[in-house]
């Protein structure tokens, strides 16, 4: 396994499908680089599919989707479903260089994630400007709609920054201009640090992105960090700046994470929807022993919209949000109390205030009406005088939201169907 191009699950038919890279397998030595695919009932027992696109020697089948060929290089395949395209709900766009070492991309569209139709034979990809494990997402322009990460060729050769991350967007057919600067190690950084690779994807209104580092030690290993936009373009990294996620101490993912590049999948246990980051790891990152051999693929549980929090800690809090106009529907809080003691009822809780535009509380909706809402859980309902349904009144109208907070992590809050 040396890329995990993507994982989805198949609204079709409701089978878990993760496709990965296989570079010069041992058993086929006429492949260099191929794309496979392994299905899953339930996202943790996974198995490789007997399929008809590559037969092997004895003409057994494989889980071969993709073979590329003698190309020179290539980047990882990243994976996307759209299910806009009817015919053709599976997108993958990946990165490949030949003899000239000119990266291009390709887009690929397929009806089942098996069966791939290139949109240009190659040579004729796009040529996008930039280097090695390039990633893509789709972005918000419809006239471009594929976001490309890479390392920037342009930082290499003037500024000797050896990894770092660049950024165009593409159609089938051109880039949209020359590439720019993402992220770039800075001086709170250490020294031997390096930005190896990125990807993003969308999440809500904004998007989400994991870039990892290459820590260049004399023990050399590499872990993920956030990074977020509201447009694709800018970007900056989640303060505290912190490893999201970790290698581990001990196991198959003792020197390196890397993330799917795909968005996480959303899941509900226990009541608590739940994001998986599916991810491999390995015991080796690159300079101390070979990339590629021995590596394996694992699962990350994050809460749903757990990136970050604020937090109300030995001293209550209070949040005044934007304006925004209310949809309708019951205020749904993802929130946690904390270990301890504190709090209005011994343990911590939250109430919502309904203001409007010059700050002023709206009948009905205030503090005194609020009902403290305690526990830990990823929808809970915000009630006034045992009503949820109170905040219907504003439906339409431009309101701010006042959190009072107490012991108590809050990740977010939405409207019920939103």
């Amino acid at each position: 396994m040396v890329y995990l191009g993507g994982v989805h699950v198949d609204p079709l038919d409701g089978i878990w499908k993760a496709w990965y890279v296989t570079l010069d397998p041992p058993e086929y030595p006429e492949i260099q680089f191929a794309v496979c695919m392994i299905t899953s009932r339930d996202g943790f027992h996974w198995s490789r599919p007997e399929l008809d696109v590559y037969r092997g020697h004895d003409g057994e089948r494989t889980n071969i989707v993709l073979d590329l060929g003698r190309v020179m290089r290539a980047a990882a395949p990243t994976i996307l479903h759209e299910p806009e395209n009817r015919r053709e709900p599976w997108t993958m766009v990946i990165s490949i260089a030949r003899e000239d070492l000119e990266y291009r991309a390709y887009v690929l569209r397929s009806p089942d994630g098996i069966h791939w139709r290139w949109e240009r034979d190659t040579p004729g990809g796009v040529v996008h400007g930039m280097h090695d494990r390039c990633t893509a997402f789709r972005g918000p322009d419809p006239a471009f709609p594929y976001v490309l990460l890479s390392r920037g060729k342009e930082d290499m050769s003037r500024w000797g920054l050896v990894r770092s991350v660049h950024r165009t967007a593409i159609n089938v057919e051109r880039a949209e201009g020359s590439p720019t600067r993402v992220v770039i190690p800075d001086l709170e950084d250490d020294p031997s640090d390096q930005i190896y690779h990125a990807h993003a994807f969308p999440y809500g209104d904004a998007y989400i992105g994991l870039f990892q580092w290459y820590h260049e030690t004399d023990e050399p290993h590499g872990d993920m960090e956030l990074m977020v936009s509201r447009d694709s373009v800018s970007w900056s990294r989640v303060r505290p700046r912190r490893i999201f996620l970790p290698r581990s101490k001990s196991g198959f993912d003792c020197q390196v994470t890397d993330t799917a590049l795909s968005p996480p999948i959303r899941t509900t246990q226990g009541g608590i929807d739940t994001l998986w980051f599916f991810y491999w790891g390995g015991p080796a990152m690159h300079g101390n022993r070979h990339l590629t051999f021995g590596r394996a693929m694992g699962l990350a549980q994050l809460r749903a919209d757990g990136f970050c929090s604020l937090r109300a800690h030995r001293f209550p809090g209070t949040l005044f949000t934007r304006p925004l106009t209310w949809p309708g529907g019951r205020l749904l809080v993802n929130a946690a109390v904390l270990g301890g003691g504190g709090g209005w009822i011994g343990t911590g809780g939250l109430r919502t205030e309904v203001l409007d535009e010059g700050l002023d509380p709206i009948e009905g909706l205030g503090l005194n009406e609020a009902e403290i809402v305690t526990g830990d859980g990823t929808g809970m309902v915000q009630t006034w005088k045992g009503d949820p349904h109170a905040i219907d009144t504003v439906q339409g109208e431009t309101i701010r939201f006042k959190f009072h907070i107490d012991n108590m992590d809050l990740y977010s809050f939405r409207a019920e169907g939103c």
